[in-house]
């Protein structure tokens, strides 16, 4: 897989976002240059190579594609469009996706992978909405327009939503669900665990939930291609957060 290639070469570009999208799934995993040079018993610059296209071969990619907890088929799928793996929205994007809860309704449908009219089936958006919202989306250039009439959201489906208007929209928005629910019944799904964190402590378990977050991508992935039961949406939230010290009396 060594190429000799210019940007503009429509395969160099696959073969970068096929490569781009393996060394974030690797690192999704866990795995860091180092350890996958001790678990292939080779040097680490063999895998820096090899992450980067030069002398990996078919079987080779097997491997780190078995590492990184995908198979062939999946890299090929996640990668396939490389304008979406952009990890970066502009501010001004942000603000318009958080001013409407329907707008960002049908954005998340979208970079989830789900067609768009699953906003009128698993939210009631009104389907005389569905056109409208899509218009202003791509006036956003946070779509684009595929043949069949299908759509594609311009954005990785592991973007970390950090900025301001993100949370406030969480806040307004999604809080609640959290807050609301009936933790004393069997059917609420938690866990929690309460521990003493340095700074360094802190940034591995902010770390370990954004691959977290992967692991879930791909549990839904697969659900959805190999479930024959009927799903319903799901909010998930990992969160840590300091505790007030207890007053035992």
């Amino acid at each position: 897989m060594n190429l000799s290639r210019s940007p503009s070469d429509p395969f160099a570009v696959e073969h970068d976002a096929l490569l781009a999208t393996l060394r974030r799934r690797l690192r999704a995993a866990g795995w860091t240059q180092v350890n996958i040079a001790q678990k292939l018993d080779v040097g680490t610059a063999t895998i820096k190579r090899w992450l980067h296209g030069r002398g990996l071969s078919l079987r080779t990619l097997s491997q780190l594609c078995a590492l990184a907890e995908i198979s062939l088929t999946e890299l090929a799928e996640q990668s396939a469009v490389p304008d979406r793996l952009s990890d970066t929205l502009t501010l001004a994007q942000e603000k318009a996706l958080t001013a409407s809860p329907e707008l960002s309704t049908v954005f998340f449908i979208l970079v989830s992978g789900w067609p768009v009219l699953e906003a009128v089936e698993g939210f009631g958006i009104a389907p005389e909405k569905i056109a409208d919202i899509v218009d202003r989306l791509e006036r956003l250039a946070l779509v684009d327009r595929l043949p069949g009439g299908r759509l594609r959201a311009r954005l990785d489906p592991a973007h970390a939503w950090k900025r301001e208007p993100m949370r406030r929209h969480f806040e307004r928005h999604m809080k609640h669900l959290f807050f609301a629910l009936d933790y004393g019944d069997p059917d609420t799904i938690f866990g929690v665990e309460t521990m003493k964190l340095s700074p360094v402590g802190i940034a591995r378990v902010a770390e370990r939930i954004e691959r977290f977050r992967a692991e879930l991508r791909d549990i839904a992935l697969d659900d959805r291609r190999s479930s024959s039961l009927p799903g319903e949406w799901h909010a998930i939230l990992a969160v840590a957060c300091p505790v007030a010290p207890l007053k035992l009396h």
